[in-house]
Formats: structure tokens, C-alpha cells, sequence
């Protein structure tokens, strides 16, 4: 791509951030423009898709207010930030361009709880790290799978080679049984300075590959988005973490809304990358799934590929370089 080319795509990423918080700010559906939220649930399984916001009144549980996602009306666009939930005390829903009001406050979901697994044998066979925060950052690992993925990807021990040096590499662990990984960059101190088409072609690139490291090894990472990579200190070279493979996204619409082993594969990986594209450009995260994030040319085609409904018609990971190698 020319320099104007580069230009132009950077200016088109610009305008597109600027337009999505002009909406974001004006919506009343999410603070600061309305009360601090206490929770939010999306419709369960079988039923009509909607999604359920409790919103602090001075009472313990709250009111709520059920949108339903009806495209073109105005429960649609409200999910979608281009119009405002109507005025209204205590608890309501809107479906389509109905507003009803509730006689009561609709039954908050009950609290997830924890189910981290006892993990002190692996975490006592890992070597010992004298802990520099300057030099390192540690997580408390709640599963298994995490550190036997992570192994499995250096080779088998922290001091084996790593397969992928897109992938974050464990040390070991801390005096108080933590993990310890090399201290890279949190993805909110990058994004914002970025809006090269070369560099996002870098990035994709870097997930491209440590995804298929993973792959290559079995291993689905099941919750692939930017919070879970990590940025070089220039910001150019990125880094893939978090490989619980347990609990993740549920973007794909192949994978069930419930439950642990509900079809995540490959494929729902690749469709995940789309996801990870829009956040590159618009520098944040979407404040709803419904949210439209239009993303500009080049990259539009990526998005559209990796984001196909049906699993079998996205490219493969060595299509998708391929694809992504070859935009001018």
C-alpha cells in the first residue's frame, strides 16, 4: 500500500473511533449517562434473544429493564447505541417498539461460582522465580489445563524451547505459588496509539501463528480476544496468553450460550480473530454484542471471512495468512 494508501486507511480508523464514542457517550443504555450497572444477563438458550440490565435505584436489587434484539426497531437500536431507552420508573422492558411496563423487578442471576481446581502439585514442580516487577508479572492459576498447555507449548518444562514465540512463555512460579511469566504490555496502553494498517497486519499475523501452535497441539484457546494479549514495549509484536482453554467467549454462533463443553473448535478460534480485528481498530471493546462496528478496507474482508455464520466456510488458519499476507 502507498503512503497516501497508509494515510488514508489511518484517517478511516480515526474517524471510525471518533463516531463510535460520539454514540457511546450519548447512550443512556450504559453509564456515565445512567445509573452505575449492577448486572447484566444475556436470554438463555431457545429463547427470543434479549438481554436484561439491572441498574442501581437506592435498593438492594436494583430495577431492570429487558431489551429484546429485534433489528429495525427500537429495542434493536437501542442494543445498537443509535437511540436511547425511553423514559421511565421502575422496571420496563422493550420489545420491538412496544414499551411495557413490569409490575416488579425481574430475579437478578444468582452469582457463578468458582470452580478453580486444586493445582499445588504442578505449581510445586515448576522452578522457583525470584520476582522483579520490573521484569515480570505474575497470575494466580486457577486450572490444570493452563499450566499443562503452557508446558506443552515450551516443550514440556519451563526451561524446554518454545514452540511459538507468539505465545507467552512460563518461567515459573513465585515464593507464594503464583505464576510467572516475562512482563509485556497490557493491550489497553497500546491500542489507542495504533492505526497502522502494517502493524495490525503484523498482530493478526502474530495471533495467526500462535494460534497455530496451538492448534497444531490439540489445544483450542476457546477465549481469544485482545485482553488476553499481551504487546511488546514498542508495541509492534504481539503475544497470546491465557490458555486456561476452560471458560471463554461464546461470540461464535456454533457455541451453546450454556455450559463448559458447549462446541468450541478451531474454527470458533478463527471466528474469534474477526473479533479481535474490530478491537484493533476502534482501540476498545464493544459495549454490547450488538454493537456495529464497521471496519474499513482492507481489513473489512479479513473480518467478513473469519466471521462467516457457517464453521466450515471460514478459511483455515494457513488460508487466513495467506489472505492477510496479500493485503495491499
Amino acid at each position: 500500500m502507498s503512503q497516501k494508501g497508509q494515510n488514508d486507511f489511518s484517517q478511516e480508523v480515526v474517524r471510525c473511533r471518533q463516531e463510535y464514542q460520539e454514540m457511546r457517550q450519548a447512550s443512556n443504555l450504559f453509564p456515565p449517562a445512567t445509573n452505575p450497572i449492577l448486572d447484566m444477563t444475556n436470554s438463555p438458550p431457545g429463547e427470543k434473544p434479549s438481554m436484561t440490565i439491572w441498574y442501581e435505584d437506592g435498593t438492594e436489587m436494583g430495577t431492570s429493564v429487558r431489551l429484546y434484539d429485534i433489528p429495525g426497531t427500537l429495542s434493536g437500536d437501542i442494543f445498537r447505541l443509535r437511540k436511547n431507552l425511553p423514559s421511565a420508573t421502575g422496571p420496563f422492558e422493550v420489545e420491538g417498539n412496544t414499551v411495557r411496563q413490569l409490575d416488579h423487578c425481574l430475579e437478578p442471576p444468582e452469582p457463578n461460582e468458582d470452580d478453580f481446581e486444586d493445582i499445588s502439585d504442578l505449581i510445586t514442580e515448576l522452578p522457583l522465580i525470584n520476582v522483579d516487577t520490573e521484569k515480570h508479572f505474575v497470575k494466580k492459576g486457577k486450572y490444570r489445563s493452563e499450566i499443562e498447555n503452557l508446558l506443552r507449548c515450551q516443550g514440556g518444562s519451563c526451561l524446554g524451547n518454545p514452540l511459538s514465540p507468539r505465545i507467552v512463555k512460563l518461567l515459573g512460579r513465585s515464593h507464594d505459588g503464583q505464576l510467572v511469566f516475562q512482563k509485556l504490555l497490557d493491550c489497553r496502553r497500546v491500542l489507542a496509539d495504533v492505526s497502522s494498517l502494517n502493524i495490525y497486519k503484523r498482530w493478526i499475523l502474530d495471533i495467526i501463528e500462535a494460534l497455530s501452535c496451538l492448534h497444531s497441539l490439540g489445544i483450542v484457546h476457546r477465549d481469544l480476544r485482545l485482553d488476553n494479549c499481551l504487546f511488546s514495549e514498542n508495541g509492534e509484536r504481539l503475544t497470546l496468553c491465557d490458555l486456561e482453554s476452560r471458560w471463554g467467549q461464546r461470540a461464535a454462533p456454533e457455541i451453546a450460550n450454556d455450559g463448559l463443553d458447549v462446541g468450541w473448535t478451531t474454527s470458533s478460534d478463527i471466528f474469534d480473530i474477526g473479533n479481535c480485528i474490530k478491537c484493533m481498530v476502534y482501540a476498545n471493546f464493544p459495549i454490547t454484542k450488538y454493537v456495529e462496528w464497521v471496519v474499513p478496507s482492507p481489513l473489512d474482508a479479513i473480518v467478513e471471512a473469519c466471521m462467516r455464520p457457517v464453521p466450515n466456510t471460514r478459511p483455515s488458519l494457513e488460508e487466513l495468512k495467506t489472505m492477510v499476507e496479500s493485503l495491499e
